[in-house]
């Protein structure tokens, strides 16, 4: 009886543990367009982004994952709030004013491209920094763009990206 417990506890642990997808979705999402995962992302948010998590992240404050689609090089990653959100974030750092507004411009472009019609984009633009909200009735998830400043000497510019329900 112990021992028959014992194998449940450990077969439980191994399937809880497991954090790699089956094969078949997993090729899917390699070879996924961007529109594709914008998509993926913008219909995952309702479920915590479970098909595009990727390797858990050993975190002290909240559990974050590695995702299977980065739409900002590899800069992004899963978290889970203990609110109970969870977001989908990137955010890469630039030594160069310039090049952070080209990769602002490419994401904000390439989310244009990718949403349907329904979603709306609101621009706010400050001295050093730029925000593009898209929103959209028809979902409550919401996706925002951001390019500015950091406080690192290195590299003082950055653009990130929410994906948010």
């Amino acid at each position: 009886m112990v021992v028959r417990h014992l194998l449940y506890s450990i077969g439980l642990i191994t399937l809880v543990g497991c954090n790699t997808l089956p094969s078949d979705v997993e090729k899917k999402v390699e070879n996924m367009t961007d529109c594709e995962k914008v998509n993926a992302l913008i219909t995952g948010a309702g479920d915590g982004f479970s098909i595009l998590k990727g390797s858990e992240i050993n975190g002290k404050l909240m559990k974050s994952w590695q995702p299977k689609a980065h739409l900002i090089e590899d800069s992004c990653q899963i978290n889970l709030y203990t609110s109970g959100n969870t977001a989908y974030e990137c955010n890469k750092a630039f030594s160069g004013k310039t090049a952070a507004l080209v990769r602002f411009e490419q994401v904000n472009e390439k989310l244009k491209t990718c949403l349907s019609p329904d979603w709306e984009e609101k621009q706010h633009f400050g001295k050093e920094s730029s925000r593009s909200t898209f929103t959209s009735d028809l979902s409550d998830t919401k996706v925002a763009v951001n390019f500015g400043t950091t406080l690192d000497k290195q590299k003082p510019w950055a653009v990130s990206l929410e994906i948010v329900k």
